[in-house]
């Protein structure tokens, strides 16, 4: 069952008013790890992550605030960013990996988030 009790909110991050900049963070995440520029022996960082979901935020238009009140959240780009890594890996999009050699932590794609955000992507390149 797709809506289980670990998966019960996954597309909350997708109905915010930031569903947009969020939507083109993980199409640039997905872009970085899978596309034909990737780096398959590369495993991103938390600073490589914030870093790509910036150069995203650059890009992306936020929803005009009309429906859902005028506050800025958030100081910085940077800050943005790091509050979207959290939403996607709390609601499951991203995992935590943490290698018990080095104590390095990489986040990369959960399956259902990856094959999800394959999909967002090929239609948003579409349309």
């Amino acid at each position: 069952m797709f809506f289980s009790e670990d998966r019960s909110q996954f597309f909350r991050p997708l109905t915010s008013k930031y569903r947009e900049q969020i939507l083109e963070c993980l199409r640039l995440l997905y872009e970085r790890l899978y596309s034909a520029r990737a780096d398959y022996g590369e495993s991103l960082q938390r600073d490589q992550v914030i870093e790509i979901f910036e150069e995203a935020l650059a890009r992306a238009p936020q929803l005009d605030s009309g429906d859902y009140g005028n506050d800025t959240r958030f100081k910085s780009e940077r800050e943005q960013a790091s509050w979207i890594l959290n939403q996607l890996l709390e609601y499951g999009w991203l995992e935590k990996q943490v290698d018990q050699a080095t104590l390095q932590s990489t986040f990369p794609f959960t399956r259902i988030g990856r094959m999800i955000t394959q999909s967002l992507s090929e239609m948003g390149a579409s349309s």
